[in-house]
């Protein structure tokens, strides 16, 4: 069985990642970078965090890297600024999907918690699994976050993690926790989704780590 791990510079999505591989799951990485540096502190933890995950597999893990400055910008000047995470993420899943069709992965796996943050609410989720075909696993879903700190700091990640904590700059004051998805995708149409995938999946980039 093979996966695309969705994975940033917190806690939750290294945890996620070694929970699958841990039951057998082969793992490729995905990182979105929404700073405009394109090799900015966030991204160098990442990358750390994806090699602890190798150690465990005991092979190389590859991680494509997403520049989504320029996506989270678009966004940003053409919709609802509320609708920013929900349609950042749907946009992240779509992505996603292509890379994972690409390298033959059976599902994507993501860290998200419920109603831990703005995009992770019962309601936004049902928003985001209509923005893929895939099957999304989210082995953290019902977890008490001291139960998911706990195996970070067994498994090396956390204190990587909590070194640099760099808030997402696009993140609008008040998002959106109740989506509904006539709602979203009238927002989209706003936007060339299908021409923002091709570009970012055409400025990818790909390292073993």
């Amino acid at each position: 069985m093979k996966a695309l791990l969705l994975i940033s510079s917190g806690i939750d999505s290294p945890v996620a990642g070694h929970l699958m591989i841990k039951r057998g799951v082969e793992i490729i990485a995905i990182h979105f970078n929404n700073l405009k540096e394109e090799d900015d502190k966030s991204l160098r933890t990442t990358k750390r965090l994806v090699k602890k995950l190798s150690l465990i597999t005991n092979k190389k893990i590859k991680l494509y890297i997403i520049h989504n400055y320029e996506n989270q910008k678009q966004i940003m000047e053409h919709t609802n600024r509320r609708f920013q995470c929900v349609i950042c993420k749907r946009l992240m899943y779509r992505i996603a999907e292509r890379i994972a069709e690409k390298e033959k992965c059976e599902y994507l796996i993501t860290g998200e918690n419920l109603g831990q943050v703005a995009s992770q609410t019962l309601d936004n989720l049902r928003v985001l699994d209509d923005a893929t075909e895939m099957i999304v696993l989210r082995p953290l879903l019902c977890n008490e976050k001291n139960d998911t700190i706990k195996i970070a700091r067994q498994i090396g990640t956390y204190d990587i993690s909590i070194e640099h904590k760099e808030a997402c700059p696009f993140v609008p004051k008040r998002p959106l926790t109740k989506a509904k998805l006539e709602k979203v995708r009238m927002q989209e149409e706003k936007l060339n989704i299908q021409r923002i995938v091709d570009d970012s999946i055409k400025n990818a980039k790909a390292v073993a780590i």
